[in-house]
């Protein structure tokens, strides 16, 4: 009885404790969002100051709401965790770009570790997938291959990356002038990069790399969107690293789109 007991206090802990780590930081965006629906001027002057143009307030809006209604929504928590992820990489890219001190860098990535923290209380089948994955469970050949296949096609331009920022080549001195950002930053984001995608390819940290190259990703992706460039290669590149794994991990296959 009294285990019986003991076992469902904790339960009960973790189940408060989780929906304080989920809802903090899901009130926080869902706030952000409606601030950027309606667009007072310090959402519009930050957001301008920040370097992104006044029409882009309302559609980044958009994306936060959806991404943050998707975490909130129990069967597709999961995915709204991997998306926020990737909208919070954007925000850490810009304050990178724009030299704004630790705190506001570090701000998104909080709000993301409580959100991936209030799920791993929750969800059962997080703890065998992130920190460390185990082993998962066979499948065909065919699946397997088509599975790696996916997973690699976006490594030769990840790793490609990396050496060029590492290197301090002229065009990624060039590019990295152009989109606004400080020389400094340059080799601390290609040891990033690197760091990130090493850990995708070894199976035991394959997901808490995904999650890891997804924020990269999504701030790659403001990049471009900021200066009005085509977007679609960063975010290709996170369907790829993540098809890859879904292929060949039947329980993420329970987990996304949505918890089964």
């Amino acid at each position: 009885m009294q285990t019986a007991t003991q076992t469902s206090t904790v339960s009960n802990s973790q189940t408060w404790a989780s929906r304080i780590l989920s809802g903090l930081p899901a009130l926080f965006l869902l706030f952000d969002a409606v601030g950027k629906f309606a667009k007072p001027a310090p959402v519009v002057e930050g957001t301008v100051k920040l370097g992104y143009p006044e029409h882009l307030i309302l559609p980044i809006g958009a994306v936060l709401l959806v991404c943050t209604i998707l975490y909130l929504i129990p069967r597709t928590v999961v995915l709204g965790a991997i998306l926020l992820t990737g909208y919070l990489g954007g925000a850490v890219n810009t304050h990178v770009r724009m030299g704004a001190g630790w705190f506001p860098i570090l701000f998104p990535i909080l709000i993301g570790a409580m959100l991936w923290g209030g799920l791993y209380l929750r969800e059962r089948r997080l703890p065998a997938l992130v920190p460390l994955t185990t082993k998962a469970g066979a499948v065909s050949a065919k699946t397997f291959w088509g599975s790696w296949v996916l997973s690699l096609l976006p490594m030769p331009l990840l790793f490609l990356s990396a050496y060029f920022k590492l290197s301090s080549a002229p065009l990624a001195v060039e590019g990295f002038t152009k989109f606004g950002y400080p020389p400094q930053s340059l080799i601390g984001i290609g040891i990033v990069e690197v760091l990130c995608t090493v850990l995708y390819l070894i199976p035991q940290t394959a997901v808490l790399g995904a999650i890891l190259l997804t924020g990269y990703l999504g701030g790659a992706a403001s990049t471009h969107i900021r200066v009005g460039e085509p977007f679609f290669i960063p975010i290709l590149f996170g369907i790829l690293l993540w098809g890859g794994l879904y292929l060949r991990d039947e329980r993420l296959r329970s987990l996304i789109p949505w918890r089964k």
